[in-house]
């Protein structure tokens, strides 16, 4: 717990030198990295569960789903972030609740992830001089870590400093993200039946959604 507060402590140094911030949320759904729920509890990734960071998950598919894989839920450790108060609370309100965990696997007052989603299956690498296709947030991540390169990009040439720490940005111009509306993430051992559920709005499958180039590159252009 010391570690990570004194790690959040860096993170908002970062930001405050204009210096975004994204993690992959990890690709076992609401399970560790073993797949695995130590005591019948989801567990919270981190460092992608922390408030001062943007956590990206992942989708698959045209049109696009939530991907399987795709960590997502509540933290155990951070409070939820005032940022995203709306955003959560109208999951909770408006989500079935046969579509919800059973609430003793989670924190419902936690802060959620992720924040937001790329793309992150069928990704080609190259080994030993042939492709293979492979799946992941670490795929989704730098994807739409490129995207926040291009809106840097943006206002650097309009001679206005880099956006820093992206989610408060991000929460008060949803419409901004293609809403994500299907799919889960997946269980593993001592998880319980099911995960969670994208669904319309944020969802902690796939946040906020995924990047709309274009309205976003309009509203940082717009900021001093």
């Amino acid at each position: 717990m010391d570690y990570m507060a004194r790690i959040n402590v860096e993170f908002q140094k970062a930001a405050a030198r204009g210096i975004s911030l994204m993690f992959a949320t990890g690709d076992n759904g609401v399970a560790d990295d073993d797949g695995m729920c130590p005591n019948s509890r989801f567990q919270g990734q981190w460092p992608a569960g922390s408030p001062w960071v943007t956590s990206v998950g992942g989708t698959d598919g045209d049109p696009e789903q939530a991907w399987s894989g795709s960590a997502g839920g509540f933290s155990d450790v951070w409070a939820r972030p005032t940022y995203q108060t709306e955003a959560v609370a109208n999951y909770f309100n408006t989500i079935k609740s046969r579509f919800l965990p059973d609430a003793k696997y989670f924190n419902q007052t936690g802060a959620g992830f992720p924040d937001v989603s790329a793309q992150a299956t069928n990704f080609q690498i190259i080994q030993d001089k042939v492709s293979y296709p492979v799946d992941g947030t670490s795929c989704a991540c730098p994807t739409f870590s490129g995207v926040v390169s291009l809106l840097n990009d943006v206002r650097l040439a309009a001679g206005k400093p880099t956006l820093g720490f992206l989610n408060p940005l991000f929460y008060k111009n949803a419409p901004a993200f293609m809403d994500i509306t299907h799919g889960s993430n997946e269980v593993g051992e001592n998880c319980g039946p099911k995960g969670f559920s994208a669904s319309k709005g944020w969802d902690p499958v796939t946040g906020l959604g995924t990047p709309d180039y274009k309205k976003l590159s309009e509203i940082v252009s717009k900021l001093p």
